[in-house]
């Protein structure tokens, strides 16, 4: 374990699970980073599958010894379930991931809090019949091919990995931020590097059997250095990664919600722009909301900081991947940010971000 230089990160070099391994965090703790197993096993049993979805290949050397020791189990239950549960389900990685923070480590995958009924977390595509099948399969797949035995023996890449990722977060604390913006913050945050998931980064939180909260980023491993496989993550690219990632278990239950606000504007909005959105992998006006709102918020983020080629530079990400309107969205949200005595909580400011949207939805009726 290493607390990086700004006292706020901690490193736990590829903790057994979400629950085991890292001891005793110190008080000031706010990040803990790490390479997480069952992460990696539910990546390798989807990757097998071979369903067309989430299929990278940042890091060569060790997909290419995945892909040699695992092969041997293409046919085994637990891949042939995730076929069939991409077909049935489309559970891809961004389903998984949100089941896998629920799970301790292979093999025993004991789950953390009840699974039945569905928390509201996890992704919408589970349903409380294909989950313990599914667990169970991914079990006897840890078990038949010793998948621990080959998840300890690349520590060393993890390790240097979780370095190497850290190393771009010392000197930012977001913290704050988040406390200030969304009124509390959970237990604790968790950034898992996600091996196999290339430039996809994924979102998760859970609530634990006490009622607390805990918030997950899933940052994908790429661009290793060309004389080793560890993966680069420079400041300026992971910064908003996270801030991006962590606002999302704050602002998609708010989502939920206010659905009946948000419902007859989303399917006004997401015809217009939905191409570039389902492109990117956003399905749906609900998913579409998320991440305008998510987005917004990352703008706002860069302007506390006074970042303006941040703030420049993610509005031309964002409209690139279609959510026009994005810049008007973050500038709106300065009313909540000065009248926070009339609206104590970002809650409380949904109905306001309801009506941004019917206004933008209708500027698009009128605009054809």
């Amino acid at each position: 374990m290493h607390i990086s230089k700004c006292g706020l990160i901690i490193l736990t070099l590829t903790c057994l699970s979400c629950s085991q391994g890292s001891g005793r965090l110190p008080e000031n703790h706010w990040i803990e980073i790490r390479v997480d197993p069952t992460v990696e096993l539910f990546c390798t049993i989807h990757r097998l599958a071979r369903t067309g979805q989430d299929a990278t290949n940042e890091l060569p050397k060790y997909i290419r010894e995945i892909e040699e020791y695992f092969g041997p189990f293409r046919t085994h239950r637990a891949v042939e379930l995730a076929r069939e549960l991409w077909d049935t389900h489309k559970i891809n990685i961004s389903a998984l991931t949100t089941m896998v923070v629920y799970l301790d480590a292979p093999p025993e995958l004991t789950a953390r809090n009840v699974l039945d009924p569905l928390p509201p977390e996890l992704d919408s595509r589970w349903t409380a019949d294909v989950i313990p099948e599914f667990v169970d399969a991914a079990r006897e797949f840890a078990r038949d091919t010793d998948f621990m035995g080959f998840f300890d023996r690349h520590r060393p890449l993890f390790d240097r990995s979780v370095s190497s990722l850290s190393g771009s977060l010392d000197s930012e604390d977001m913290r704050a931020w988040f406390q200030g913006y969304f009124g509390y913050v959970p237990d604790n945050y968790t950034i898992i590097v996600g091996m196999q998931t290339g430039y996809g980064n994924y979102g998760a939180s859970m609530t634990k059997s006490d009622g607390g909260s805990e918030f997950y980023s899933i940052i994908g491993a790429h661009s290793p250095f060309f004389w080793s496989e560890v993966p680069r993550f420079s400041s300026s690219s992971l910064i908003p990664i996270v801030v991006h990632e962590f606002s999302h278990p704050y602002v998609n239950p708010l989502i939920a919600k206010h659905r009946e606000l948000l419902e007859g504007p989303g399917e006004v909005i997401y015809p217009h722009h939905g191409a570039a959105l389902a492109r990117y992998g956003t399905v749906s006006w609900q998913g579409m909301m998320n991440e305008y709102v998510v987005r917004a918020c990352v703008l706002r983020y860069f302007q506390s900081q006074n970042d303006r080629r941040a703030v420049n530079r993610q509005v031309q990400w964002d409209e690139k991947m279609g959510y026009g309107g994005i810049r008007a969205l973050a500038d709106f949200l300065v009313e909540y940010e000065e009248k926070r005595d009339e609206y104590p909580t970002f809650d409380s400011f949904m109905p306001r971000i309801a009506a941004f949207f019917e206004q933008y939805a209708a500027s698009l009726r009128e605009g054809g």
